[in-house]
């Protein structure tokens, strides 16, 4: 919906400020215990309420990660990447924001799934070659939630809650239905993150059952915080960010801005005395620059006008190996967050495919609409070594 260029004392201020009609949360029974084994969702038991289930007959999550590595001689190839056939853990997604509807609503159930699709292809495809994908399609909220929504700005206000509800309705109907088990992956980005860190917050801590389940949680561009200097505390009591290149059972979180960029003042400041945390998914648990392994931006029909260097390249994704870098940098304010650059090597010809210097990444966001790109080698790496330790 986009609002007509009527006065806003006659349509904007009015609408903004009312919204649409709160729908109800979604009420789960009382007396559910972990792991929920046997719990089925009325909603969830509906195919067409998830984008990605491995036991559907078109799965979003099954589509084709190939891609055309860019290389520094100029020369180009193609990287084939297919999901793998047995895989030994599951992972649960959650898209970010893509309803942009100015209007403070949640997005039903049942309206246009197209952009949560190209979301997930964007975001998660990569990951089928390590692990099952889950991805439940939810009521989120609207942009315009975010920007005009009492309370919802902080992620705390009422339609969050709906989202929310339907989120963890999600999650345990999977428990239920299609655990038998195995560790899960959390993985949001977003208003997808914020749905994660709820998620930790209500199931997993002080759950020793489930935090057994929990291989490893990726709220990436979410509110997590903690102590400044510390590794827990603030947004989890006990689940703590992930220090050690092979820890389990701990949270990979940061947010991404451009070196040297414009920094300002974060969207969502930390609390006094706490930062955002940041862990470099190039080198867990270490301090400095880091290169990443590979970066990965998809060709889509949105992403393609800020892509550069990509004349004639057909994959569904674009790599970079070891072009770009990343430090976690400490702000002001407890603005902690994680510093990209171009860094290519002496003689390598290649080009940055994101022109990191455009406003675009240079606003109160940074780099938020890529932050899984520039580290999705090294995201995907960090599941993979991890499962292969259950082996």
């Amino acid at each position: 919906m986009t609002l007509s260029p009527l006065p806003s004392s006659l349509l904007g201020l009015t609408l903004l400020s009312a919204g649409c009609a709160l729908p109800p949360r979604t009420v789960l029974p009382g007396g559910l215990q972990s792991p929920f084994t046997g719990y089925s969702s009325a909603t969830y038991r509906a195919d067409d309420m998830w984008l990605c289930r491995p036991d559907l007959p078109f799965d979003v999550c099954r589509g084709d990660a190939t891609a055309t590595e860019m290389k520094g001689d100029h020369s180009r190839s193609v990287v084939k990447a297919a999901p793998a056939a047995h895989p030994s853990i599951d992972c649960f997604y959650v898209y970010p924001t893509v309803d942009h509807d100015l209007i403070p609503g949640n997005h039903a159930a049942d309206d246009d799934k197209v952009p949560a699709a190209r979301a997930t292809l964007s975001q998660i495809t990569p990951f089928n070659s390590v692990c099952s994908l889950y991805v439940p399609v939810y009521r989120q909220v609207t942009i315009g939630a975010y920007l005009f929504g009492k309370g919802e700005e902080k992620g705390d206000g009422p339609r969050s809650e709906v989202a929310f509800s339907d989120v963890e309705d999600a999650f345990l109907h999977y428990m239920g239905r299609y655990n038998h088990g195995r560790k899960v992956v959390l993985i949001g980005h977003s208003q997808g993150a914020d749905m994660i860190v709820r998620l930790l917050q209500s199931r997993f801590e002080h759950d020793p059952i489930m935090m057994s389940r929990l291989l490893l949680a990726m709220p990436i561009g979410g509110p997590v915080e903690v102590p400044r200097g510390a590794a827990v505390g603030a947004t989890f009591d006990s689940i703590p960010l992930c220090t050690k290149p092979d820890e389990t059972s701990c949270v990979i979180a940061y947010q991404s801005r451009t070196a040297g960029g414009k920094v300002g003042k974060p969207a969502f400041a930390p609390k006094p005395g706490n930062e955002i945390a940041c862990v470099n998914p190039a080198a867990v648990g270490g301090e400095g620059v880091h290169r990443f392994a590979r970066s990965l931006f998809p060709l889509t029909k949105d992403s393609r006008p800020w892509l550069h260097g990509i004349e004639g390249v057909e994959t569904p994704f674009v790599m970079l190996r070891g072009f770009y870098t990343g430090e976690c940098i400490a702000g002001p304010d407890g603005y902690t967050y994680l510093s990209v650059a171009t860094a290519p090597a002496t003689g390598d010809q290649r080009t940055s495919a994101v022109d990191l210097t455009e406003d675009r990444f240079n606003g109160v966001l940074g780099l938020h609409v890529v932050d899984f790109q520039f580290a999705m080698g090294d995201l995907v790496d960090l599941v993979a070594s991890r499962a292969k330790k259950l082996r």
